[in-house]
């Protein structure tokens, strides 16, 4: 897991987003992406609510366009990579993908839906 704490924007661009482990992505007929996870640990009090309620154990959490975009993207691929990705595709501008990114990204971190890992080492003698 990646902290921003210290850590610099070039650093920051090279961090890879994926979706956590206990999180399922399923395509819908209308060509956008359904999130399904966990819910968030709840005190003890909601969670007899919920079981008394019969509430759903798990968020589905269902994405427009570009949220699906953007999360189809997340394969691996850096977030300076998804972020010139989504500049081209809304033809923005770098900042401006920059920060619909990171609002965005800060979202799906919030409700756990997805990590952000560093990526891993060039090998040696590579560009």
């Amino acid at each position: 897991m990646i902290s921003s704490h210290g850590t610099s924007k070039r650093e920051l661009g090279q961090v890879v987003p994926r979706l956590a482990a206990e999180v399922r992505c399923m395509p819908t007929a209308a060509g956008v992406v359904r999130l399904r996870g966990p819910q968030l640990r709840r005190p003890l009090v909601v969670r007899w609510w919920s079981w008394l309620l019969r509430l759903p154990d798990a968020v589905e959490v269902e994405l427009d366009e570009i949220g699906s975009f953007v999360i189809t993207r997340c394969d691996g691929r850096c977030l300076d990579r998804i972020v010139e990705d989504l500049a081209g595709h809304l033809q923005l501008s770098r900042r401006e993908a920059e920060v619909a990114l990171a609002d965005f990204m800060a979202l799906l971190l919030q409700r756990r839906l997805v990590v952000l890992e560093p990526s891993p080492p060039s090998p040696v003698g590579a560009p």
